[in-house]
């Protein structure tokens, strides 16, 4: 399929090796037209989230795309950050980040130009929201209007049969459990929202043959796939010290989120499959975060994807990058 515009898109991050992996997909696939970046709190502390949006953005020459800083903490309780899985700046591993190139907007701005947003490419938005969910339940319950007129709510998040959090939760679902909910069960939007839990995006990992592709060939390779394969293989170390020298990659959880957008739109066969349900989210207790299946698999609800085509996935990340390089 050949789209006459491409689709709008926003990004509510928090930066992140799998979301800067996400942010140059959304920034350099032909198909996108990349509006907005906000952050928020999760990996590490919100300060951090923006600084490194900014440095990224820099570094792939794209700082036309505004920044909006977010929530500094969930609705309830205290945020909830993992130093240990992306380090303690989040996005450690390579010297060739470099400084801001441009400031964050002020927050004050950010829910008016998310409107704005919404409004100007009225029914074909779509945000990705792959962080704690705190930026997108506060927006939508200041502009519910606005839950109508986007395209696509694609997160990343929660988890049926594999976890992270609680031995029964995901992180960015347990960092926020009631934004959450407010979320994946508002009626109007879970119509909308695409999925990417943890059970699939967990099959698209970055092995040592995946980060040799995205080097490429070590003494022509440029300056762009440098840092790409630094920030993954300091990624990939942080992990296997967790899990052991068997340890085959990390999972790029984020970009798969962003790229079953592209495959909605008709624009490339990345194989992805899903099945649609309502769901529930437990908030507190020591199952906070686990999300469970309410329904019966019928046309309306959550679109919950299950499957990819890993090959093609990666394919489309490499002509991503190629992209950039030129």
């Amino acid at each position: 399929m050949t789209l006459t515009k491409r689709i709008p898109l926003w990004i509510d991050c928090d930066p992140g090796q799998d979301d800067v992996i996400a942010i140059t997909t959304g920034a350099y696939h032909p198909a996108f037209n990349l509006v907005g970046v906000s952050t928020v709190h999760g990996n590490v502390a919100l300060e951090q989230t923006t600084l490194n949006a900014l440095r990224f953005l820099t570094a792939i020459n794209r700082t036309d795309v505004p920044v909006f800083r977010g929530a500094r903490i969930p609705l309830t309780g205290g945020p909830l950050h993992c130093p240990e899985i992306h380090g303690i700046t989040g996005l450690g591993g390579s010297g060739r980040l470099p400084k801001p190139g441009f400031n964050a907007r002020d927050e004050t701005e950010f829910f008016q130009s998310l409107e704005n947003a919404i409004r100007e490419h009225a029914g074909e938005l779509c945000i990705a929201a792959i962080g704690p969910l705190t930026n997108v339940a506060q927006f939508f319950a200041q502009y519910p209007e606005s839950r109508r007129q986007i395209k696509y709510l694609a997160i990343m998040g929660g988890g049926f049969e594999r976890f992270n959090q609680n031995g029964c939760a995901e992180f960015n679902i347990c960092c926020d459990p009631q934004a959450a909910r407010d979320v994946l069960t508002d009626p109007i939007l879970s119509d909308k929202i695409v999925l990417a839990p943890l059970d699939m995006t967990s099959t698209v990992r970055a092995s040592a043959d995946k980060r040799a592709r995205i080097l490429g060939n070590p003494e022509t390779t440029s300056n762009f796939r440098r840092l790409m394969f630094e920030l993954t293989d300091h990624f990939h170390q942080l992990l296997t010290k967790r899990h052991g020298p068997d340890y085959v990659g990390p999972s790029l959880h984020d970009p798969v989120a962003v790229a079953a957008l592209l495959h909605l739109h008709g624009v490339q066969d990345l194989g992805y499959k899903w099945s649609r349900d309502t769901l529930s989210v437990e908030v507190i207790g020591a199952r906070a975060g686990a999300l469970e299946k309410t329904g019966t698999g019928t046309d309306s609800g959550v679109m919950i994807l299950s499957s990819v085509d890993t090959d093609a996935f990666w394919d489309m990340l490499i002509s991503v990058y190629d992209l950039v390089d030129r």
